[in-house]
């Protein structure tokens, strides 16, 4: 308890601190700095029960979206808050239509919470994936309002899990009921908290990007670029841009499309250094020049990335190859096609899942990534079997979020 006092205390101060120099942080001040303001001119508005949906950032927004929707459908007698703590999430979102109300979550005080709970009155909170807040845990227990956290994901290492974890502990034991992706995490949890009600539902993401193949938007300036088959390279970081730009190289007869994990002007500047042939989307757009042969188009646009993986021959996921980890490989996956990503992927049981299943495959160096590629390209049948895995994989764990309507039904968490 004492050391999340001192982190409660202690992250406002770093952020302002170093909010200049960090423009994230930036706009996590701005954001605290009027979510009062937001909150209480929105309260007013309240016409019907709320249920609350929390969501770190955008990444937890996509996971929760079929949740959100079918809520908002079978529920329609309900209005939907959603909270964001990032600003990557809130600031991508603040409209979207999918929700009545949507602020930043005020930082986690007692204070705050009780002060966000009597305004908003939720009949229901739902928090997705990774979120942990322990004093919203404790007044929503306080107030008996159900709580859950939904398509959460647990490993060993975690400090809910070690000796001196107790207090992380007892901020599980506050949730009403956790549903989780998997049976290594159902153990955890079971092992640890006997009596707290868990029940494996799977990964909604995966009913995301169903539906996102199943509804498809369309790009027009793909037709500018020639007839050369076409690798889409998505979420890439620094490390991946130099293993991508050794692969340039040496596959010739490739279009390129590289969309950087940050899409500011500085972050895109990095990224063209490592690729000073390509062209960004932007003036790809502005121009009307059409490619004979193939070239190397950088996105420094956002929100495009999960509709465009329809265009590739092969997906690339970055972030494999530096301390973030391997990001969405989902996404890509839905549409039958092969997946890439570099070697660091062995917390996301998502690209585990689709390389035991031979939908995707890990890469260690670029060289590897050539032959790769080399040989998917050679060989039609083998590229039609790995794409052919990758949609098999989706579509068969698909439905968590069916399940997890179907537990707010079956334990009348919203009657």
């Amino acid at each position: 308890m004492f050391l999340y006092k001192v982190f409660i205390w202690l992250y406002p101060l770093i952020a302002r601190f170093i909010s200049p120099l960090n423009e994230k942080a930036k706009q996590w001040i701005i954001g605290q700095n009027e979510v009062w303001d937001q909150i209480n001119q929105l309260a007013p508005s309240i016409k019907q029960p709320i249920i609350w949906i929390h969501c770190a950032s955008y990444g937890e927004f996509e996971q929760g979206l079929p949740i959100i929707e079918k809520l908002k459908s079978e529920y329609p007698h309900h209005q939907i808050w959603l909270t964001f703590f990032s600003p990557s999430g809130y600031i991508h979102r603040k409209n979207d239509p999918a929700a009545d109300f949507i602020t930043y979550l005020p930082f986690d005080s007692l204070k705050n919470a009780n002060q966000f709970l009597n305004l908003v009155q939720p009949k229901l909170i739902v928090f997705i994936k990774y979120e942990f807040w322990y004093n919203y845990l404790q007044e929503a227990k306080q107030k008996n309002i159900p709580t859950l956290l939904v398509s959460a994901i647990f490993r060993p290492n975690q400090i809910f899990f070690q000796f001196y974890g107790g207090f992380y502990k007892k901020m599980l034991s506050l949730f009403t009921s956790i549903l989780v992706q998997d049976k290594s995490s159902y153990d955890l949890i079971k092992t640890t908290l006997p009596n707290l009600s868990v029940e494996i539902t799977g990964d909604t993401r995966f009913d995301r990007v169903v539906s996102t193949a199943n509804t498809v938007i369309k790009f027009d300036w793909i037709q500018k670029m020639n007839a050369d088959k076409i690798i889409i390279a998505g979420s890439t970081w620094e490390e991946d841009h130099t293993i991508l730009a050794k692969a340039c190289l040496s596959l010739k007869k490739i279009n390129w499309i590289i969309v950087p994990h940050h899409v500011d002007p500085s972050s895109i500047n990095q990224c063209k250094t490592h690729f000073p042939s390509a062209i960004t989307l932007t003036e790809l757009q502005n121009s009307h020049q059409r490619f004979t042969s193939p070239t190397i188009i950088i996105v420094d646009q956002i929100g495009i990335l999960r509709n465009l993986y329809q265009y590739a021959f092969i997906s690339y996921v970055g972030g494999g190859f530096g301390k973030e980890g391997v990001h969405n490989v989902l996404e890509p996956a839905a549409f039958g096609k092969p997946v890439i990503w570099g070697e660091n992927d062995k917390k996301y049981i998502e690209a585990v899942g689709l390389r035991k299943a031979v939908g995707g495959f890990k890469i260690n160096s670029a060289n590897e990534l050539i032959v790769l590629v080399q040989a998917l390209v050679a060989n039609e049948d083998k590229y039609q079997e790995a794409g052919a895995h990758a949609r098999k994989y989706i579509t068969q764990n698909a439905g968590a979020t069916a399940k997890t309507m179907l537990f707010i039904k079956d334990h009348q968490l919203l009657t």
